[in-house]
Formats: structure tokens, sequence, C-alpha cells
């Protein structure tokens, strides 16, 4: 499978946010319409796959 991690996302960083981490979202999946975007909880960062 084709993932690439876009944003990797420090545990330890509290001034992040849900609503941040899905305006990331849609920001990528705006830049890449090809990709699925999602986030991967076991890396903690947001990534994509060709759909």
């Amino acid at each position: 499978m084709d993932v690439k991690i876009h944003v990797k996302i420090d545990k330890q960083d509290e001034s992040i946010g849900i609503g941040d981490i899905q305006d990331m979202i849609k920001k990528i999946q705006e830049e890449n319409p090809d990709r699925e975007v999602f986030f991967d909880g076991d890396e903690y960062a947001i990534c994509s796959r060709k759909r």
C-alpha cells in the first residue's frame, strides 16, 4: 500500500486540538484530490493513500 505521511503530530503538544487536525486534513485533501487523507492513530500522523 502506498501510504504517505504528510504531518507527524507531537502527542505532547497540547496546543493542537481536534479542530486543528480536521483543518489540516481538509487542506491536504484539497491539495491532493486523488488521495484518501486520514489520521493514523498508530503513527499519530496525517497520512494519505491512493484511491
